[in-house]
């Protein structure tokens, strides 16, 4: 499995729609605003790309509730050629998968 890490620059370069489950490590009444992990793993088939998000309205975010997000990838080049807009990706916070993101747009 390929593992594309992300770089501290942050260029956001796809808008999309997350749908986080409350990770096992997490505590019961935290919100995804209160979660110090903002960056997190895109499977695209046999491939790992990490991504670092920025929530549009944190205050609104629930887990198991779709919110909208600004992501950043690394290589940018590399997750425009895999990633296709209005494609749901499975997310993954190291090894847990806790949720699917649907991209909605590319900058």
């Amino acid at each position: 499995m390929l593992l594309i890490m992300i770089s501290e620059e942050r260029k956001y370069h796809f808008v999309g729609e997350l749908l986080l489950n409350r990770s096992h490590v997490l505590p019961a009444e935290s919100y995804p605003k209160d979660d110090k992990v903002n960056w997190l793993f895109l499977k695209v088939s046999d491939k790992l790309l990490s991504f670092v998000y920025k929530i549009e309205t944190a205050s609104a975010a629930e887990y198991a509730k779709p919110f909208r997000v600004y992501l950043s990838f690394n290589m940018d080049d590399v997750a425009k050629d895999l990633l296709n807009i209005n494609t749901n990706y499975e997310v993954l916070r190291g090894e847990e998968s806790i949720g699917y993101v649907k991209l909605l747009s590319s900058n």
